[in-house]
C-alpha cells in the first residue's frame, strides 16, 4: 500500500503512549471480519486480487463479471510495466486460502492512459498517480454468486461532506497501526463518520484510520440512510493511522462502459482504445455465423483488423473460443494467421466422425521459428482460417472469438474525463 506521508512520521507514529490509565485507540484500525457476517453486504463483495507482483484487494461492483482495484496493485514501476490480468479469490477468510474458495482468472483489465506515465514521472506516491489509481478487471465468468455491490458515483463528494458512516474492508496482509500481521482473513474498520480531506483531485487523506499492505484496492463504503452500504471509493495509500483514498466520481462510468461488450449476454468485438481509458488486451467477435465451402480445398479467411495497440507494443498470449458445427471434424482443417503472415495450427482433421469442433480458451501456438516476429506485429489483419475439405456435409463457424494480449510498458494517452 502506499504512503502520502513523509518517513519522519512514521517515527512519530511509532511513540509508546504515556503511562496512566489505558484510553480507547484514537485509531480506527482494521479488526477480522466475523465468519458470520462474510455473506452479508458489504463483506460478500471483497476478494483477494493477485497479481504478478503481490496481493491487493478488490469489490465486485456494477457487473458480477469485473471488479475495481488499485492500479499500483498491477504495475511495477522498477519493471515498467503491467501485471498479466489478476485473479480474483472471493470468499475466503484464512491462509492457507481453503478449498472452496472462489479463484477466478480475469481476462483483461482497464485502467486511464495517464497512469503509468504519473507513476513513472513523479513515483506512484505522487499526487498525479493517486488521482488516476484504479484499475477495472473483466472475465468471461461471474465473480460473484447474486447481485454485484451497488457504486455511489459521486462518492468523492460525498466523503468530503463527513454526513454518512463509511467503512474500508479488505485483506491486509500486515496491520499498520497495531504493528501485526494477520492470518489473510478479511478485515475492516469500524463503521463511523470520517473526515477526509481533500489533497489532489479524486484523492482524499484521513487521520486516525489504519488498515495495512494488501488492503490497497479495498473498497469504501458508504452507509446510505437505508442502512445499504454502496462502493464509494478504493484504498489507495496509507500509513499507520492514516489512509489515502481514490473517491468515485462519474467518469469511472466510462471504465465499465469500455467493459460492457466483453461482459455482456452477447460479447462484441473491443479494438479502439479512447484517449483516456486503454488495456492490454483486444478481443474480437464473430458478428453472425459463417458458412464454409463444402469440399474446397483451399482457405476460407475471417479476418479481424486489430488497431488498438502502440508502437512497440509485443503479443504475449493468443486465444481462440471457437465453435464449428458438422458431422465430421475428420474433415476440418483450422488455422490462425497472424498479421505477418505466419501460420499456426489449431486443427488439422483430427477426431474423424465426431460431431463439432468445441475449442475454450484454447491457446495458440505459432512455431518458436515465427513467434518472434508474430510478437512483433499486433496490429495488421489477424485470420481465422477454414477448411472443409470433403463433400457430403455443411460446417458453419457459429462462435468465434480472437483474443490478443499484450506486454504494455508506458501506456500513452490523455487524462481521464
Amino acid at each position: 500500500m502506499k504512503s502520502p506521508v513523509a518517513p519522519s512520521l512514521w517515527m512519530c507514529l511509532l511513540l509508546p503512549a504515556v503511562a496512566g490509565v489505558p484510553e480507547p485507540p484514537k485509531t480506527n484500525s482494521s479488526a477480522p471480519v466475523a465468519s458470520g457476517e462474510l455473506s452479508s453486504s458489504p463483506f460478500v463483495f471483497n476478494g483477494m486480487v493477485e497479481s504478478d507482483f503481490g496481493q491487493g484487494s478488490g469489490v465486485v461492483a456494477g457487473h458480477p463479471k469485473v471488479f475495481f482495484t488499485a492500479a499500483h496493485v498491477l504495475f511495477e514501476t522498477e519493471m515498467f510495466g503491467w501485471s498479466s490480468p489478476p485473479f480474483w479469490h472471493g470468499g475466503g477468510n484464512s491462509t492457507p486460502l481453503p478449498p472452496e474458495i472462489v479463484s477466478e482468472p480475469s481476462r483483461g483489465f482497464f485502467r486511464w492512459s495517464s497512469y503509468s506515465g504519473h507513476a513513472l514521472a513523479g513515483g506512484q506516491d505522487s499526487y498525479p498517480a493517486f488521482s488516476n489509481d484504479i484499475a477495472l478487471a473483466w472475465g468471461l465468468k461471474p465473480f460473484i454468486n447474486g447481485e454485484p455491490a451497488s457504486i455511489e458515483f459521486n462518492g468523492y463528494k460525498k466523503l468530503k461532506k463527513h454526513a454518512n458512516p463509511s467503512r474500508i474492508t479488505g485483506f491486509p496482509a500486515f496491520l499498520d497501526y497495531e504493528q501485526l500481521e494477520t492470518t489473510g482473513q478479511m478485515y475492516s474498520t469500524a463503521e463511523e463518520i470520517t473526515v477526509f480531506k481533500e489533497d489532489a483531485e479524486r484523492y482524499l487523506h484521513a487521520t486516525h484510520l489504519s488498515t495495512g499492505p494488501g488492503n490497497s484496492g479495498g473498497p469504501v463504503w458508504l452507509g446510505e440512510d437505508e442502512g445499504d452500504w454502496e462502493a464509494a471509493g478504493l484504498l489507495i495509500s496509507g500509513r499507520p493511522s492514516e489512509a489515502g483514498i481514490y473517491g468515485f466520481t462519474p467518469s469511472i462510468k466510462s471504465l465499465l462502459k469500455a467493459t460492457s461488450p466483453l461482459v455482456g449476454d452477447v460479447r462484441k468485438s473491443i479494438n479502439n482504445s479512447t484517449r483516456s481509458v486503454t488495456t492490454n488486451v483486444g478481443r474480437y467477435v464473430l458478428a453472425k455465423p459463417k458458412k464454409i465451402p463444402d469440399g474446397v480445398h483451399k482457405w476460407t479467411k475471417i479476418p479481424f483488423k486489430v488497431q488498438r495497440f502502440e508502437p512497440n507494443t509485443t503479443v504475449s498470449v493468443v486465444t481462440l473460443d471457437l465453435t464449428i458445427t458438422t458431422e465430421h471434424v475428420g474433415d476440418l482443417m483450422v488455422a490462425v494467421m497472424s498479421p505477418t503472415g505466419h501460420i499456426a495450427m489449431v486443427h488439422d482433421g483430427e477426431g474423424a466422425w465426431d460431431d463439432n469442433l468445441v475449442l475454450d480458451n484454447f491457446r495458440v501456438e505459432f512455431d518458436d521459428d515465427d513467434w518472434g516476429d508474430v510478437q512483433a506485429m499486433p496490429n495488421g489483419t489477424w485470420a481465422l482460417l477454414v477448411q472443409d475439405r470433403l463433400t457430403g456435409d455443411i460446417c458453419t463457424v457459429t462462435r468465434l472469438e480472437l483474443e490478443i494480449s499484450t506486454d504494455d510498458s508506458i501506456d500513452r494517452g490523455g487524462e481521464q474525463p
